[in-house]
């Protein structure tokens, strides 16, 4: 209390402490952070700085739990990659028709873009660094969404929904690669019923076309 007086009677203004955390709870408090300044600055130029910043907490505090940059653009890429892998487990292990689960990921990752925007900029700014230390980390997380889809699709064509002649992998990329498209119209505030038509455009493309008895899916 005395400090704190003191530095108002000197003109400074104390900075308030940061509330006390766990250390689960500060480190995932400071990922959170992290993502936040990765979104905004790209992977490139987020510091430690900037997120001890955005948290409230001492610069030290920061390297604390990420020692180096390096481990603090692991962090931020391993989550994004949980965060979209999860998405891939949780839609295409549902007990639903083929066509179905994919559309449902594409709406599902449509969504997401909305209530986790940052992962989408943080995921799109990866998706373009090519470069030694972080590309193949990338190729394997797209390699795991790639094959969730591409058995999503073998087994469509199994059940008789999907013609037997596609490549379930060209395919399966295919749906993949246009998830960029997808996140642009999102961030462009393309109406729900633009991206609806896209999804399904991409539907008959990939796979040709969904059952007529298809339920509609209306997007947020």
């Amino acid at each position: 209390m005395a400090t704190a007086a003191l530095a108002t009677l000197h003109g400074k203004v104390p900075r308030p402490r940061a509330r006390r955390l766990s250390p689960p709870e500060r480190h995932a408090q400071l990922l959170t952070c992290a993502l936040e300044v990765f979104a905004r600055r790209g992977l490139g130029e987020a510091r430690h700085a900037e997120i001890a910043q955005e948290a409230g907490v001492a610069i030290a505090t920061a390297f604390f739990y990420f020692p180096t940059r390096a481990a603090l653009v692991q962090a931020v890429l391993a989550e994004v990659q949980r965060f979209y892998c999860t998405m891939a487990d949780r839609v295409h292990e549902q007990d639903l028709p083929a066509p179905q689960l994919l559309l449902e990921h594409g709406v599902a990752f449509a969504d997401s873009v909305d209530t986790h925007p940052n992962y989408a900029r943080v995921w799109l700014d990866w998706s373009t660094a090519i470069r030694d230390e972080i590309w193949p980390q990338y190729l394997r997380f797209q390699d795991y969404v790639v094959e969730a889809i591409k058995k999503t699709i073998c087994r469509g064509q199994r059940e008789g929904d999907f013609a037997v002649d596609i490549d379930p992998e060209d395919n399966a990329r295919l749906m993949f690669a246009s998830a960029h498209m997808i996140a642009q119209m999102k961030f462009t505030k393309q109406s729900p019923e633009k991206l609806q038509r896209f999804l399904h455009t991409l539907m008959r493309i990939a796979i040709g076309g969904l059952p007529s008895e298809q339920p509609p899916y209306l997007l947020k």
